[in-house]
């Protein structure tokens, strides 16, 4: 199968949190697995169905304050969690909009990643 994604992904394990768009109330506690400059993969304790928009809390763990994202669900896959017998779930999603407060640190980010990344490939 051919690679659809424009940008390289780089597994990336941050603390996160979501809830559906249009939901009120609080957020759930969720873990990154991977991150692009247009995507991210998280696991959740909940399936989510394809199409769903969601709002995201991603810690950067740069000593600055968490960023806000919003995407959408493009697919959701069931993982038998080692440490326990409850059934959690990774998600796929494609960002859809950052507000521009973040949208800036979350590319700078990620292009830090791809630079250290590049580097040890390099050997710099």
């Amino acid at each position: 199968m051919a690679e659809r994604r424009k940008y390289p992904r780089f597994e990336l394990k941050m603390n996160a949190k979501y809830k559906l768009k249009e939901q009120k109330g609080a957020f759930e506690a969720g873990k990154t697995r991977n991150i692009s400059a247009e995507g991210l993969c998280f696991e959740s304790d909940k399936k989510l169905d394809i199409g769903t928009c969601v709002n995201l809390e991603v810690d950067l763990e740069d000593g600055e304050k968490i960023i806000s994202l919003i995407g959408e669900i493009r697919w959701s896959s069931a993982i038998k969690s080692p440490d326990s017998k409850k059934t959690r779930y990774l998600n796929g999603v494609k960002l859809i909009d950052i507000p521009k407060s973040d949208e800036g640190r979350f590319l700078k980010y990620y292009c830090d990643r791809m630079v250290e990344k590049l580097s040890g490939y390099l050997k710099m």
